[in-house]
């Protein structure tokens, strides 16, 4: 069994608005899909680095809650000035500047797009050469955790690795991916947290997979509670099943047929 990440998913309050800010960094919008309770875009570089879809729920609740479960996502690029003018210049908001790190050789600034998400963009001396040659990427996106190890561990089960680990002064994070393949996830555990988390608008994760089935039979194993069994599309050729993983996380299981 193979398994990789696929996009990441929030929820927003004007979908036209969310994805033109995106394609204003650079990204790509590589679909639109109408499904019955929402409308959905995806935002990538073609050519390599994360995915994420942004959904417009039809009956959007009101007030719009971000909740506290989704802390960031990462936008790579090569030169930070000009992404972090673009970003500005249509409807972000500053957090801080661009500022040089001392702890790593990278650049960094925060920003929020227009739904309040926040953006970290991020300028590495030097990039290595395998990653997209053009200006800016999605890097990871980063989920907010009450148990780091929990979370590590269910999503190994799922046959994804834990290529790094890292603590800063508000955090122990990680991060899990298919090394080469697919998005990366960071999750986080905030060391001064100690309220339950609030789902708000993060929508789902996808984790996509040559073998639906049993990827299923091996989150509930895990201790992972089902949400759908495997159940072949009619729309698409796909096979799907819905997870609820550590802190409640919903997690689609994607297997595409030929």
């Amino acid at each position: 069994m193979a398994s990789w990440l696929g996009q990441y998913c929030l929820n927003v309050t004007d979908l036209e608005r969310a994805v033109a800010f995106y394609t204003s960094l650079g990204l790509t919008c590589t679909s639109h899909t109408e499904i019955e309770q929402a409308w959905e875009a995806i935002l990538e570089n073609p050519h390599g680095g994360s995915k994420l879809q942004l959904a417009q729920q039809k009956d959007q609740p009101e007030p719009f809650d971000r909740g506290t479960c989704f802390w960031k996502l990462y936008v790579n690029t090569r030169n930070i000035g000009s992404l972090f003018e673009r970003a500005l210049s249509h409807g972000a908001s500053v957090e801080s500047e661009p500022a040089r790190l001392e702890r790593w050789p990278v650049t960094i600034a925060f920003v929020r797009d227009p739904d309040g998400y926040l953006v970290e963009l991020v300028e590495r001396d030097p990039w290595p050469d395998d990653v997209p040659a053009e200006e800016s990427w999605l890097g990871q996106y980063c989920l907010n955790v009450t148990d780091i190890e929990s979370s590590i561990a269910f999503f190994e089960r799922l046959g994804l690795t834990c290529t790094s680990r890292t603590e800063i002064e508000q955090a122990h994070e990680a991060i899990v991916e298919c090394p080469g393949r697919g998005s990366k996830l960071q999750v986080a555990q905030q060391l001064a947290s100690v309220e339950p988390l609030r789902m708000g608008s993060m929508w789902k994760l996808y984790v996509n997979t040559d073998n639906c089935a049993e990827l299923y039979a091996a989150a509930l194993d895990g201790g992972a509670k089902s949400v759908m069994s495997p159940l072949r599309l009619e729309r698409w050729p796909t096979t799907v099943a819905f997870v609820s993983g550590p802190d409640d996380y919903l997690v689609e299981f994607v297997q595409r047929h030929s």
